[in-house]
């Protein structure tokens, strides 16, 4: 996590097995204290300049979207 982006922004993973997202917010800015995956309901506070794992279960094909509260840091996991 840098200023401004989800480094990557895009995830790529398989359908059907739960994963781990780590952030590492080196961003001081209060928009990126929590990350938010609306479709699954999972809101997460994140540490600065600190790694923060967010567990994820399983998940169907599609895309959810990932964003900081404000909505201004963005990202997707695509899920095939």
């Amino acid at each position: 996590m840098s200023p401004c982006v989800y480094t990557p922004s895009v995830i790529e993973v398989q359908a059907g097995s739960p994963l781990t997202l780590k952030f590492n917010r080196k961003d001081a800015s209060p928009c990126t204290e929590t990350v938010l995956i609306p479709a699954l309901e999972i809101s997460a506070s994140l540490k600065l300049n600190d790694i923060t794992s967010v567990p994820v279960p399983a998940l169907a094909v599609g895309k959810y979207e990932f964003h900081c509260q404000m909505q201004m840091y963005r990202g997707v996991i695509n899920v095939v």
